[in-house]
């Protein structure tokens, strides 16, 4: 899962980053100001934005504002120093899913953000992703097969590549589509980059001999099917 974290203290967006890579194993870009975050959010390839309301350029509750009126449907927790009701009830009103106010525990950042990707169908409450007798397992980084018991450990980038296609099943992903998710809004991955990693998939598929395979529709992209 891909999250886009809005904040402009390099030291907070760091040390948020870090926790949510080392504990959720998410996929995190950090944007340092409310322009850049509006821009980021509005590429959609991000499950969820976690925004400041104290931002240069653009205030929080601009961004939120202006991404409601374009019809950006992007799941928001708003994490801010503002702690009255009013500042609250405005951001619920801007369309905030939730609101957590500063400081806080990580713990409960990390079960706010399952609860709001539980209500938006973004991640399964067991934290197992499957099609087939494939089984991803989003805590432990392995793909495994459900009636063998055979299991095989995933590198960071090869479970962000399965997470995303395990997410969208049987769909065909435009590989610009893959690259942007998996790689990031602005990376200069390209295509080759992408084919090394679909093969290292498509072998340790076939090692743990799961009916499930990584499709390729020629000049789109990519899908995974049961066979």
């Amino acid at each position: 899962m891909r999250v886009l974290l809005i904040e402009d203290s390099q030291e907070l967006a760091v040390t948020l980053s870090s926790i949510l890579q080392e504990e959720m194993h998410y996929m995190v870009d950090i944007a340092p100001d409310g322009q850049k975050g509006y821009d980021a959010a509005s590429s959609g390839i991000y499950d969820i934005a976690i925004l400041d309301l104290m931002l240069p350029k653009i205030s929080g509750e601009v961004v939120l504002r202006r991404l409601r009126q374009d019809g950006n449907g992007i799941p928001v927790l708003v994490l801010s120093a503002k702690s009255e009701l009013e500042d609250k009830i405005q951001a619920f009103t801007l369309g905030a899913d939730d609101y957590l106010t500063k400081p806080f525990e990580p713990q409960e950042l990390m079960m706010r953000i399952m609860a709001i990707c539980r209500r938006k169908g973004a991640i399964m409450a067991d934290r197992i992703l499957s099609l087939g007798n494939l089984e991803l397992d989003l805590d432990k980084c392995h793909i495994r097969n459900r009636d063998s018991g055979k299991t095989v450990k995933l590198s960071k980038k090869e479970f962000h590549l399965m997470e995303y296609l395990l997410s969208n099943p049987e769909q065909v992903l435009r590989r610009e589509q893959i690259i942007q998710k998996v790689w990031g809004y602005d990376s200069e991955a390209e295509y080759n980059n992408l084919e090394v990693y679909l093969s290292f998939l498509r072998k340790k598929l076939s090692f743990i001999d799961v009916s499930v395979k990584i499709q390729s529709t020629r000049g789109v992209g990519y899908s995974l099917e049961v066979c």
